[in-house]
């Protein structure tokens, strides 16, 4: 009797085993995890590498991370992180400078009307005086052109291509007039001719 008691218990544990709900343990997606770290780890290192850098703001507030080399004139020479290439960049376009060991440089308080280099046809050339008087002067600048080899070039066609290079340079430091101030040419026999104008850009304002 007691073992028939048993098999029956042994029975009726066997079945509520059976019926019994398996429980898995919870599966968790960790990809949207991982995604956040990486975005954090980007982002960290990013904020280090532009603690590195100087910071060029401009005058609606943009900024710009670079290393800058130098300033000359109206060119400001920089390079991007992570890169050796030397760039320039007109330096009227931006407000101020403030570099990585915490210096601020003010550049232009106000925003400048930079002319683009399109627009050298619109620079006027002249050799009178007159014609610059009360202007103010922006730039002493030059442009030196050379002919070719198989002696095409004419001393008019030598000072055509010079003046284009001269007002184009007073474009880029936004003149409006330039004043020529003299000439150097070589005709030499045997020599590529060429011709250098000298000149002083002004601006009506």
């Amino acid at each position: 009797m007691k073992k028939i008691i048993l098999v029956l218990l042994a029975f009726l544990l066997v079945n509520n085993n059976l019926d019994a709900q398996v429980i898995y343990p919870e599966i968790v997606d960790t990809s949207e995890i991982n995604k956040e770290e990486e975005l954090k780890e980007v982002k960290n290192k990013d904020a280090e590498l532009n603690q590195k850098m100087d910071i060029l703001y401009q005058h609606d507030g943009k900024q710009a991370f670079v290393n800058v080399k130098r300033i000359y004139l109206n060119d400001l020479y920089y390079t991007l992180p992570g890169e050796k290439k030397v760039n320039k960049i007109d330096q009227r376009l931006f407000h101020k400078i403030v570099y990585k060991t915490g210096r601020v440089e003010i550049l232009n308080e106000k925003a400048s009307d930079v002319r683009k280099v399109g627009d050298y046809r619109n620079v006027k050339v002249t050799e009178d005086l007159d014609d610059v008087e009360g202007l103010v002067e922006v730039a002493k600048i030059e442009a030196k052109v050379e002919g070719n080899e198989r002696g095409y070039s004419t001393p008019k066609t030598l000072k055509r291509s010079a003046t284009i290079v001269l007002r184009k340079k007073a474009a880029l430091v936004n003149a409006d007039i330039v004043l020529i101030t003299g000439k150097r040419s070589n005709a030499a026999f045997g020599e590529i001719p060429s011709l250098t104008l000298l000149g002083i850009a002004y601006s009506y304002r």
